[in-house]
């Protein structure tokens, strides 16, 4: 199906991979390194240069304009910002930084822990309560923020996940897709657009589908299921890739240093503190019914962590979206899916 690949190391920290039915063409490779740089530069918080990093410098703060594609993803970041009363919030930015997750951080592999993660380990943690996205304005529809003070923002949540929406909209521009009849490309083109495992497919074809596999959480080398995809994003979040050891007393009541407090980058911004309610969360919306259906996915992916499954159900119906998560429960492998979530699981 995909027999051609195009890949772009390193890009959003994790890689871009675009493998396609038939070769992508330099001028349109060239087009979408050109905005990773642009995207990168604009929302990476890991850059200096980035417009995200002078939000988080400028200590009087700002009008802060950005790039008109950013409308959309700011309208995402209210939507779940609104339906989880504030758990799901861009400004989780500065609890990350204060909890290590920065240019140095050495991530830990769930399979090589075993230290306690139980709520108790986060008993002395204290936490300065941080700006929040809703103490953030813009005009209606605009895309420039103003801030009193500085802000560290991180887009983690959704920007993946909408980045890769924005490049397959590049894709379909130039390549086709449904408005170039003038076009020379074949219209049966197919191809998958897959960052660190966010991923959107695209098909010429409604029945064509293709199987993923479900990582184990507990065991990144096996996987718990099989999803077979539509045209559509799949997305999935995790407690098992992006862990580290908190190093900063500081954040601690007392400088009270633990060297067994883990953290991970779910972060509930209305305490602070990593969700530990589950394991690995995985989200399908398909393409017809939303714009932005990876942007979606991924935000979903994450949210289910930090918010009531029942908080989420007006997006859940909206996007048509579909969700399978895992419990902590490493000996059992519990799962929880949605009746029509596309994949098997191997413990049904």
């Amino acid at each position: 199906m995909f027999g051609n690949v195009m890949a772009i190391e390193r890009a959003l920290g994790t890689g871009i991979i675009i493998s396609s039915s038939v070769p992508i063409p330099q001028c349109v490779e060239q087009r979408i390194r050109a905005f990773v740089e642009e995207y990168e530069r604009t929302l990476s918080r890991f850059r200096a240069d980035s417009l995200v990093s002078r939000m988080a410098c400028a200590k009087a703060g700002g009008d802060f304009e950005f790039p008109s594609w950013a409308q959309p993803l700011f309208a995402i970041y209210d939507e779940f910002y609104a339906a989880t009363y504030g758990a799901f919030d861009a400004c989780v930015g500065a609890d990350l930084l204060a909890l290590g997750y920065d240019n140095s951080v050495k991530f830990v592999p769930e399979s090589a822990s075993s230290v306690s993660e139980d709520s108790a380990s986060w008993s002395k943690y204290h936490r300065a309560l941080p700006v929040t996205w809703s103490d953030i304005s813009r005009d209606s529809g605009g895309t420039t923020l103003h801030t009193s003070h500085s802000v560290q923002l991180d887009f983690g949540a959704a920007g993946k996940g909408y980045f890769v929406d924005l490049v397959t909209q590049i894709i379909k521009d130039e390549l086709g897709g449904e408005t170039s009849a003038n076009s020379d490309f074949p219209a049966d083109f197919d191809f998958l657009v897959n960052a660190g495992g966010d991923m959107r497919a695209c098909f010429s074809e409604e029945n064509s589908r293709i199987k993923v596999a479900l990582e184990n959480p507990f065991d990144a080398t096996q996987a718990v299921g099989v999803a077979s995809i539509a045209n559509g994003a799949l997305c999935a979040s995790s407690t098992a890739r992006r862990r580290w050891k908190v190093k900063d007393a500081n954040c601690l009541t007392d400088n009270a240093f633990e060297s067994n407090l883990i953290a991970t980058h779910l972060i509930n911004a209305l305490d602070g503190v990593p969700s530990q309610k589950l394991s690995a969360s995985w989200t399908y919306v398909p393409a017809k019914t939303c714009v932005f259906p990876t942007a979606y996915a991924d935000a979903l992916a994450t949210a289910l962590f930090i918010s009531q499954e029942s908080d989420l159900q007006k997006i859940v119906q909206t996007t048509g979206a579909e969700f399978a998560v895992m419990l902590p429960n490493r000996a059992a492998c519990q799962v929880r899916k949605t009746s029509t979530f596309p994949a098997r699981f191997f413990t049904e």
